[in-house]
């Protein structure tokens, strides 16, 4: 009896669903190691409203109160649309506030309680599916189930992953990646191709509601699969109008989905600048360089952090950069090498055979998808090091299309998964007869990838729990951290808001918003306790030029003669504070801040008068 149900036991591990369940364990065991448990409250907030703390980044407290913001929003259609971070709604798919779980929950917003987060959830998720996919991946040469579940814990480690964990939230959903990996890999699982190019239709939308960069990589994965059934087909005319409708079919759902969320809605401009900057760098694969970026008094600041603990920090040619950081980790680099010697000593010992037209078609797929992700990701300037490699003068129309994602760096991250899979399939594939060596080879890989990422995880365990801990602590004891309760110190903000309805931030664009998120924040947060709304926000796309023209019309009306009482004015620049004569404004200056308005709070405590 023993023995059958021991049997049984065995029967059910090899089953592909359960191989993808223990490697999700796995991933979220790794995600509550780093980042505890007060962080998955739904209810602990404490650590959003000033993410400063953590990493020293605001990003983080500027897509949760986009979430608040959509959340006591009216509904609009498109269904994406926010009100009261702008002139008029616009898209939360700016905020970065992961569209998906915001409409998701914004339906049940009745039913859930007055503080709410879904940022720990989706972090959790994240990690969890990365280990099930990460599993998946050798799963499709080996149902030994110790291999898989290695393969689980190497891809939750991934330094590209850890990285962006929070400091940009939606961008953590690396999972996406694997995720296309798998699909490719498991092709002909699938009995029915209208299932199988469902499954590219339903990954390439929920890319698409989790964070826009995603989209293109699976795509472009997608479309590596659709041509390497191309290349295997015996008779590639047969199957061309197939791969048309597979790769129609996506793309208008992907088009219908995106304009449900309001991409195309508003003064949101698809293009902007620095193609050339926010690049990958040929030396990133094994640079254990993160850049960590802060904005300080509207200027960019970059802080150097060594994820390794072995290998030295690598020179790159500005902090900018740090969008491509790709680092493999010690051990997967190691890996790499011993498959790749491995792989040259068969080749030396049985010849070049001539393999399949099924291997060779997805060699020449992934080598053509390789190249054209690589290529994109180096940007106009392709770098190696502090050396510029190359430089490329793109036409406008050309430089305006790639730079509808401008931060070409993260284009990488399929090539980077891609090696990670390559790798493991790799080993798995020329040593499949000797499972328990392959396991204890994998093993040590392990424990030599968690110790060279020993800081890089030191540090995100430590910028996390404290905060989320004494933050929880706070919720329960209903003290929940306020930021323009931290920032806003004077009592004059509280009777400022009894007597308006609107903030407006004055330009010009150069000392604007979009460069002091810091104070974006404070103000979204006093908006959202006092029920007022902004001209603009700090957001993924730089709105604030739209914003200084309409700002400049409303003053040429004030100067006009026209009153505006309902309005409290931040400016940023003392020497650009319009005339008193032309405004009709008082100026004052009230806890670091230049405000105008046409209450007189002269003789108030803690304001100077200007």
């Amino acid at each position: 009896m023993h023995t059958m149900r021991k049997m049984q036991w065995n029967e059910l591990l090899k089953k592909k669903r359960w191989t993808f369940l223990l490697g999700c364990l796995i991933g979220s065991l790794v995600f509550v190691l780093l980042y505890g448990v007060a962080i998955i409250d739904v209810t602990n907030i404490g650590w959003l409203y000033d993410s400063s703390r953590t990493e020293g980044l605001w990003d983080l407290t500027q897509h949760y109160l986009g979430w608040e913001f959509y959340r006591n929003s009216a509904w609009h259609f498109p269904l994406g649309l926010v009100d009261g971070l702008y002139s008029e709604p616009v898209s939360i798919v700016y905020t970065d506030s992961i569209p998906l779980f915001a409409f998701f929950f914004k339906l049940l917003s009745p039913i859930l309680p007055e503080t709410f987060q879904y940022f720990g959830i989706f972090g959790l998720l994240s990690y969890a599916l990365m280990g099930g996919f990460g599993a998946l991946i050798t799963r499709r040469l080996t149902s030994f189930l110790p291999i898989n579940l290695m393969s689980a814990l190497l891809f939750s480690l991934s330094p590209c992953m850890l990285k962006r964990m929070f400091y940009h939230t939606a961008l953590a959903a690396h999972f996406l990646i694997p995720a296309a990996i798998c699909l490719w890999l498991y092709r002909s699982s699938f009995a029915k191709k209208r299932t199988y190019i469902g499954l590219w239709t339903l990954l390439v939308a929920v890319s698409a509601l989790i964070n826009a960069y995603f989209t293109p990589m699976i795509l472009g994965i997608m479309l590596c699969s659709l041509l390497q059934e191309m290349i295997a087909a015996d008779k590639v005319k047969a199957v061309i109008g197939s791969v048309l409708l597979n790769v129609l079919i996506p793309v208008a759902v992907l088009a219908v989905v995106c304009y449900v969320a309001g991409y195309f809605y508003g003064d949101v401009s698809a293009y902007t600048t620095s193609l050339e900057k926010l690049s990958f760098n040929l030396l990133q694969f094994w640079n254990p360089a993160n850049d960590l970026c802060t904005i300080e008094d509207r200027t960019f600041n970059f802080a150097t952090q060594n994820y390794s603990s072995l290998l030295p920090a690598l020179p790159t040619t500005s902090g900018w950069q740090e969008e491509g950081f790709s680092y493999l980790g010690l051990g997967m680099i190691v890996l790499l090498v011993i498959v790749l010697i491995m792989g040259m000593v068969a080749i030396k010992r049985c010849g070049v055979v001539r393999q399949k037209r099924r291997w060779v078609s997805i060699g020449i797929s992934v080598f053509i998808g390789g190249i054209v992700f690589t290529f994109l990701a180096l940007s106009p300037t392709a770098t190696f090091g502090s050396s510029v490699l190359y430089q490329i003068t793109y036409p406008d129309v050309i430089y305006q299309a790639l730079s509808v994602f401008r931060s070409t760096g993260r284009l990488i991250w399929p090539v980077y998964y891609g090696l990670m899979a390559a790798t493991l399939l790799g080993l798995v594939y020329l040593m499949q007869r000797k499972r328990a060596v392959i396991g204890m080879i994998l093993a040590g890989i392990c424990i030599l990838q968690i110790y060279d990422l020993s800081p890089a995880l030191s540090y995100k365990h430590n910028a996390y729990v404290e905060v989320t801990n004494l933050s929880a602590q706070d919720t329960k004891q209903e003290m929940t951290s306020s930021v323009y309760q931290t920032y806003l110190t004077s009592d004059v903000w509280d009777e400022l808001a009894e007597e308006a309805d609107h903030i407006m931030f004055y330009p010009p664009t150069e000392f604007g918003i979009q460069y002091d998120p810091m104070t974006s924040c404070i103000f979204e947060e006093y908006a959202l306790a006092n029920d007022l709304t902004l001209n603009v926000t700090y957001m993924s796309r730089d709105m604030s030029r739209k914003a200084d023209e309409k700002t400049i019309a409303h003053f040429e009306e004030r100067a006009n003669g026209r009153c505006y009482d309902d309005i409290i004015y931040i400016f940023f620049d003392i020497s650009e504070i319009p005339p008193v004569e032309k405004s009709h404004l008082q100026y004052y200056l009230v806890d670091g801040y230049i405000i105008g308005t046409q209450m007189d709070l002269s003789g108030q405590k803690d304001v100077m008068v200007l």
